[in-house]
């Protein structure tokens, strides 16, 4: 059951920000799929919920000189719908697929599974692994940081009081790059990711100049990106030994938790592994 709350409906980003600045434990209500299921456990009691969903600012598809920005209210339904989104991002229509149900993507927005901060978020590891930014709007100004910077830990961000997120904005890919998205979960259909990992290979028919990116989900507070991982395979040839690296390397480090209700440490750990592998495969192969 609901508590009692106070509910705005804003016109304009400016009212917005002065709601936002004015009131303290503000909740901001976008799609919903996930504030309104945390009130109603109880786990969340905000006094305060400000609607943004007529903002215009936060809505929106659209290039911004080599940039495609999103904006925060964009729902999953909207990736898929998006000819952009699937030319040049194919990784973020894989998960956007992946993304709970038609309903659920229907209303489920970009900017709340990013706020959200989950560390298995369908958009986490594709946004880490496409260095995108995150654009931030206060009554004090706009600023503006990379999505890896964002967050901060498991339900953690660093958007501070009376700040709204705006926009997610990422940098176009090299032409002839290609990704994508594998996830593993416990069961078929709609469920959380127990791990998942995301993928980008520039320049993937020359070996010595090609870029590998790799970025995992539900091993760590935050999604991450493999560093290391990533400088083993730049310029390589992928051989098998090559691969038994990779997997030895992209282990070390992660300390999954041990409360996961989805999978243990231990499958996580081995799975980042299979699927990272099986996503090079599947890219470089074409």
């Amino acid at each position: 059951m609901l508590r009692p709350f106070d509910y705005f409906h804003p016109n304009d980003m400016a009212e917005t920000l002065t709601l936002l600045d004015q009131e303290d434990e503000t909740s901001v209500l976008a799609g919903g799929t996930d504030l309104l299921v945390k009130m109603r456990r109880g786990s969340i009691r905000p006094p305060v919920v400000v609607d943004i969903k007529g903002l215009e600012e936060c809505q929106g598809i659209r290039w911004e000189g080599d940039r495609l920005s999103l904006g925060s209210l964009t729902t999953f339904n909207d990736l898929l719908r998006s000819q952009e989104a699937h030319k040049h991002f194919p990784l973020l229509i894989d998960a956007a697929r992946v993304m709970g149900c038609y309903e659920v993507r229907e209303r489920a927005t970009l900017g709340g599974n990013v706020v959200n901060a989950s560390p298995g978020a369908e958009s986490g590891s594709p946004l880490a692994v496409l260095e995108a930014q995150v654009v931030l709007k206060g009554r004090r100004g706009e600023r503006q940081m990379s999505i890896g910077h964002f967050w901060q830990g498991v339900g953690k961000t660093d958007l501070a009081p009376g700040e709204l997120l705006v926009r997610i904005v990422i940098p176009r890919l090299p032409e002839g790059s290609r990704s994508t998205y594998l996830r593993r979960s416990r069961v078929q259909g709609m469920d959380l990711a127990s791990v998942n990992v995301a993928v980008v290979v520039i320049n993937p028919r020359l070996p010595e100049s090609r870029e590998i990116r790799v970025a995992l989900g539900a091993v760590a507070p935050t999604p991450i990106r493999a560093r290391e991982v990533e400088t083993l395979l730049r310029g390589q040839e992928i051989t098998s030994s090559l691969l038994s690296q990779m997997r030895d390397k992209i282990q070390e480090g992660l300390a999954p938790r041990t409360t996961s209700l989805r999978a243990t440490p231990g499958y996580k750990k081995e799975m980042v592994g299979v699927l990272t592998e099986m996503a090079l495969e599947v890219l470089l192969k074409g």
